[in-house]
C-alpha cells in the first residue's frame, strides 16, 4: 500500500497552537512516555507511533546499536498507512557505507540524505515504495551513542536544516528515554542473576556429598542456559566420572 501524500509538520505553523502539532506535540508525547514503566520494546513502538503522527511524516524509525557496536538493529518503526511496528529483527552492519543510519553512528552528527530508497530486505519496503529524504539523528547519552532516530519525508516535501536542528532536540529526549529503560532492564537482569546465583549456592551448600554438588551444578547450568541437556566430566586420580542431568 503506498504512503499518503501528507505535508509534514515539524516546526509549528503561525496560525495554530504550537502545542498541538509538530515538535511540541511530539515532545509532550515523549514526556508522557517517560513516566511509564513499560518494556523497552513497547516504549520504542510508542515513540515511533507518537512522533510519526505528530510530525505528519511518512515514517519514523528507531535504531539501536548492539553492545559490541557491530550491528544496528531496527528496534521499531511507524508508517503513515500501516499500523506495523514490528522490525522483524532487521539488522545492518555499523560498517555499511551505503546506509545513512550507519554513517550517522560513525560521524556522530545529524544529517539529511536525499533520494534515499528503502532496501528490499528492510521490512518497510512493502509500504515505503517511493523515494524519500532521510533525516538521521544520533541518540546521544553520557555513555555514548545508543542508536539513531530516523525521519523520512517525501522528496517533494523535504526537511530543511532548521527542522533538522529541531529534531535534534526531540532526539535528545528519545535518547534519554531509551537510556533510562535500558538501564532499568540491565538492573532487572542483574537482580534476577543475583537471585539465581543465591538459589544455586543455597542448593550446593545443602548438598551432602561431592557427587550431589556436581549434579546440582550441571542441572542448574543447563537450566540457566536453556539447554536441552548438559554433562560434566571430572578426572580424579585417573578415574573419570560423568554427571548428566
Amino acid at each position: 500500500m503506498p504512503d499518503r501524500e501528507e505535508k509534514h509538520s515539524i516546526l509549528p505553523s503561525r496560525h495554530a497552537d504550537p502545542k498541538t502539532q509538530g515538535l511540541y506535540a511530539a515532545l509532550d508525547g515523549i514526556k508522557n512516555l517517560n513516566s511509564a514503566l513499560l518494556p523497552l520494546e513497547n516504549v520504542a513502538n510508542q515513540i515511533t507511533a507518537t512522533t510519526r503522527s505528530t510530525l505528519k511524516v511518512p515514517c519514523v524509525a528507531l535504531w539501536l546499536v548492539d553492545d559490541l557496536r557491530q550491528w544496528i538493529a531496527l528496534q521499531a518503526f511507524a508508517c503513515a498507512d500501516s499500523a506495523e511496528t514490528n522490525p522483524k529483527k532487521y539488522n545492518i552492519s555499523i560498517d555499511d557505507e551505503s546506509s545513512p543510519v550507519a554513517a550517522c553512528i560513525k560521524a556522530n552528527k545529524a544529517s539529511l540524505h536525499k533520494k534515499q530508497t528503502i532496501s528490499e530486505m528492510d521490512p518497510r519496503s512493502g509500504i515505503l515504495t517511493k523515494t524519500y529524504v532521510t533525516a538521521v539523528i544520533p541518540l546521544r547519552t553520557p555513555s555514548g551513542i545508543v542508536g539513531v532516530f530516523e525521519v523520512l519525508t517525501n522528496a517533494n516535501d523535504p526537511l530543511n536544516n532548521d527542522e533538522l536542528e529541531s529534531l535534534e532536540v526531540l532526539a535528545s529526549q528519545v535518547a534519554l528515554l531509551v537510556s533510562n529503560h535500558q538501564t532499568s532492564d540491565h538492573s532487572a537482569r542483574q537482580s534476577a542473576l543475583q537471585k539465581q546465583l543465591y538459589e544455586i549456592t543455597s542448593k550446593i551448600n545443602q548438598a551432602k556429598d561431592y557427587e550431589s554438588i556436581l549434579q546440582i551444578a550441571v542441572e542448574e547450568l543447563c537450566t540457566a542456559l536453556h539447554l536441552p541437556g548438559a554433562s560434566m566430566h571430572v578426572n580424579m586420580s585417573a578415574v573419570g566420572e560423568e554427571h548428566k542431568p
